[in-house]
């Protein structure tokens, strides 16, 4: 990563066009090699969490997310008490895809972020943003990174200094559903 000749923002040194999105922001690049390997429930690949966000498809099996009159089927943290307000879920920021029924209780069981899983069906998922990090000039004119990722909304002043790591979502129109799916 460099950056760009004109000095205003980050870019590749062999930049490509699949290197930013629709909005001109950077994203990390990742190895691909689908089908190999093991899942990690830790992390999700971006390219890949980008594609099942936009295309609202299982980030577990990648086939359609379960969508029924109430929404597609998201699963979420149970906010903490300094996070919780009575409109939640409404208007959360989302960064996991949604899932499909049958890979749902897969999801709750091996993803280390859902320690306490609530259901929500959300009828309109608006793309809002990203998350990931900035990278900076120092004064010797090298990039520094953030120490701490954030999210960053699209249209932002200082999106040209941002390297995506995810799609983020805004969950609009929320109902809870059962976890009994």
């Amino acid at each position: 990563m460099t950056i760009r000749p004109d000095g205003a923002g980050l870019a590749y040194r062999d930049e490509r066009p699949q290197d930013r999105d629709r909005h001109g922001v950077l994203w990390v690049r990742l190895t691909e090699a689908p089908g190999e390997g093991r899942p990690d429930f830790r992390t999700m690949h971006a390219a890949r969490q980008r594609r099942v966000m936009l295309d609202r498809l299982c980030q577990v099996c990648g086939g359609p997310a379960d969508r029924t009159s109430q929404g597609w089927l998201f699963l979420l943290q149970r906010p903490g008490q300094d996070e919780w307000s009575p409109d939640w879920p409404e208007g959360s920021l989302c960064t996991k895809p949604p899932v499909c029924r049958a890979c749902a209780a897969l999801a709750v069981r091996h993803c280390p972020h859902l320690t306490d899983p609530v259901a929500v069906r959300c009828r309109k998922p608006r793309v809002w943003g990203v998350f990931g990090g900035f990278c900076t000039p120092g004064p010797d004119g090298r990039l520094t990174p953030s120490p701490d990722d954030d999210y960053l909304p699209y249209g932002h002043r200082h999106a040209r200094w941002f390297v995506a790591c995810q799609l983020v979502l805004e969950l609009t129109r929320c109902t809870q559903a059962s976890l009994g799916i």
